[in-house]
């Protein structure tokens, strides 16, 4: 087997399986009282759902358009940009002591709307910044049903099971997020491997765009809740929210559909990056949480 033929096999089959098992380990975390949830807390979830759908976009494009090294690096920030919250997402508003219901409804909502808007941003990005229309042929419908059916029908299936045999679906979620989860990140080390040239060439770029990605992200999305008059924990939700980011799906869409593995450098660089300022974020609100508590107690 040539280096070639592994890279294909990783890029057609290990990747897609993987997030397949990850989603459907997903959906055996759902119960019908989650998707109840999102008719709690209108507010704060309508606000959150419009600012994921509008704030991460336009600076993930500005920054396309200005600082971008290459133009498929350019369209691997459009695509990390637009990507949902992160599936850690609620796992972190937990341990923040944020609106862990109102995490799970984004969650939720942004990864259906995902379905229906990723499409238009992929060819958008590939369009603008690559020129491809003639070159790369993504069919909208095609490319629509790759995503919907490497996402929502895994996490559909794995919803059923939990419905029908909560027991078994206990177990094999156990063992099933942890395996795809390690099959995963190998992946994305091959692929780090892979374009390590490129890596080295706009290391430095690519760290401080994903920097300045986060920060901005999280300065106007925090400034913006602190006047719409929020509760904490609400706006703990929300910032978490837009600081973890489905990667992997948005890797897959690079690398397995458009078959760029450049695309997927930006993701690759902002796992680590936004996990740094998520357990940041955890950390200020977990001690501003016992801050509250203290005064209270001696009260």
């Amino acid at each position: 087997m040539t280096y070639a033929d592994l890279m294909a096999i990783l890029s057609h089959s290990v990747l897609p399986a993987s997030l397949v098992a990850i989603m459907t380990a997903m959906g055996l975390s759902l119960t019908a009282a989650d998707f109840r949830q999102v008719f709690r807390n209108k507010r704060a979830l309508i606000f959150g759902v419009c600012s994921m759908l509008i704030v991460p976009p336009l600076i993930g494009l500005t920054l396309a358009l200005t600082v971008a090294p290459t133009p498929a690096l350019a369209v691997g920030f459009v695509l990390l940009a637009t990507t949902p919250g992160g599936m850690l997402s609620n796992l972190f508003t937990d341990m923040a002591k944020g609106d862990l219901a109102l995490s799970m409804s984004m969650t939720l909502i942004l990864s259906m709307t995902y379905i229906l808007l990723v499409p238009f941003y992929a060819h958008f990005a590939l369009l603008h910044f690559m020129g491809l229309e003639a070159d790369v042929n993504v069919p909208l419908g095609s490319f629509f049903w790759d995503i919907f059916s490497i996402t929502v029908l895994p996490a559909a299936a794995g919803f059923a099971l939990r419905a029908l045999r909560p027991n078994i679906a206990g177990t094999v979620r156990k063992y099933l997020k942890k395996a795809a989860t390690i099959v995963l990140f190998t992946a994305f080390g091959f692929i780090l491997f892979d374009q390590m040239p490129v890596l080295r060439e706009n290391l430095g770029a690519l760290f401080w765009i994903t920097v300045i990605l986060n920060l901005i992200m999280i300065c106007v999305v925090m400034l913006i809740v602190r006047f719409a008059g929020f509760a904490r924990r609400e706006n703990i939700a929300i910032g978490i929210e837009h600081l973890m980011r489905q990667e992997g799906t948005a890797i897959f869409i690079a690398v397995s559909i458009v078959g760029n593995n450049e695309m997927s450098l930006p993701m690759i660089m902002n796992t680590p990056v936004a996990l740094c300022f998520v357990l940041l974020f955890v950390t200020i609100a977990r001690r501003g949480e016992r801050g509250r508590v203290a005064p209270a107690a001696v009260a």
